[in-house]
């Protein structure tokens, strides 16, 4: 009896079962069910004073680059590396040095030589020939005086003019080894003058002041003339250079306002137009603006997005995203809230954007106090519903 008993309730309990899956399957779809309309926040256009910029780009720093690589100009083993990255550096400062052993030997050598031929300059400068050339013309004169007279010979004129040309020779000789002993000692003083430069020149300086950002090469390596030991930038200052394209920069003057997002700075900051170029370059087609400004906390050659205020335009704005371009029709559209007894629906209107910036545009084709769909205005086009 227990048996068919329990047969009875497994019975019961499939057909509960098939029938409320048979409800749940069956079941017409209610409001609740059917597709949820876009959340979307709306916004009034009203009348109002836009600031017309120009995009740019920049890095902190001056035009020339941000960052300057330093290498010796002789050959040689790396005696020490005098500094560390991030080090502040003045102007003449020493940054590295090779191993001055060489170096200081071939000065010596060199000054020594240098000393040797001046000294033997100076010995051939000494007028070893001018007083016995007058002599020789003094006893010529003599002789030719007394030949005319009949008391000497012709033999006696023709030795002492012999004995002339002697000297006059041996006096070009000593003329022409002065001129050598010069060039020999010009030579030798600028021998020394070039080895004590390659001395000095195993130092390697900072030629501006800076901060240490790059270290290439460690104590004890060999390194070619040219070859990058470390390198140096200018310090964080107000000093910027943006690119602009060469018709925007036709738009912007000195003194414009400009906004900075400067990458590792976390905020916007402002700055002013200090200077235009005049010319474009020819490869890139952008022109240069430098900018001063007040940027704490960021490195040279960080990254720069701005824009530039070059104008201000009255019109009708609105939010920027309430701005939705069709892929469709490639219209630029908006969507107008529009209420009809309890219900609300939005309408799609076509507008002719002005301008915009980050934050609003200026359209036209829009009465100020229109109400309109802001954010999540997108979600309004065809097939999302809405319209």
């Amino acid at each position: 009896m227990t048996y068919y008993r329990r047969a009875f309730a497994v019975a019961i309990v499939a057909v509960v079962v098939t029938a409320a899956w048979w409800a749940l399957t069956h079941r017409p779809q209610t409001a609740a069910q059917a597709p949820a309309a876009p959340a979307v926040e709306t916004a009034v256009a009203r009348m109002g004073r836009i600031a017309v910029t120009v995009p740019a780009v920049g890095r902190l720093g001056a035009s020339g680059g941000v960052q300057t690589k330093l290498a010796f100009m002789n050959a040689g083993h790396i005696a020490a590396i005098d500094v560390q990255l991030g080090q502040r550096v003045v102007a003449g400062e020493t940054l590295a040095q090779l191993d001055t052993t060489g170096f200081a030997l071939a000065a010596n050598q060199a000054q020594a030589q240098a000393r040797a031929a001046r000294a033997q300059a100076q010995a051939a400068a000494v007028d070893r020939t001018s007083t016995r050339l007058a002599v020789d013309r003094s006893a010529l004169a003599r002789s030719q005086h007394l030949y005319r007279a009949g008391v000497s010979a012709r033999k006696d004129i023709e030795a002492a003019r012999a004995q002339l040309a002697a000297d006059e020779a041996s006096a070009q000789t000593d003329a022409a080894d002065r001129a050598a002993a010069q060039a020999q000692a010009a030579s030798a003083v600028a021998q020394a003058a070039l080895a004590t430069r390659d001395l000095s020149n195993a130092a390697l300086r900072a030629p501006v002041a800076g901060v240490v950002t790059a270290l290439y090469r460690n104590p004890g390596e060999y390194v070619d003339p040219g070859v990058a030991v470390l390198a140096i930038a200018p310090p964080a200052s107000g000093s910027l250079v943006l690119d602009v394209t060469g018709a925007d920069a036709l738009r912007v003057a000195r003194g414009d306002i400009v906004h900075l997002h400067v990458s590792g700075a976390g905020e916007t900051l402002d700055g002013r137009v200090v200077g235009v170029a005049s010319a474009v370059d020819t490869v890139t087609q952008s022109a240069q603006v430098s900018v001063a400004a007040a940027i704490p906390a960021a490195l040279s050659g960080s990254a720069v997005d701005a824009s530039i205020v070059v104008a201000h335009d009255r019109g009708v704005l609105i939010p920027r995203e309430a701005i939705v371009a069709d892929p469709a029709t490639g219209k630029t559209l908006v969507f107008v809230l529009q209420k009809n007894g309890g219900s609300t629906t939005f309408i799609q209107r076509a507008v002719h954007v002005v301008f915009q910036n980050e934050a609003s545009a200026e359209v036209t084709g829009l009465a100020p106090g229109t109400p309109l769909a802001a954010k999540g205005a997108f979600e309004l086009l065809a097939p999302a519903g809405g319209g």
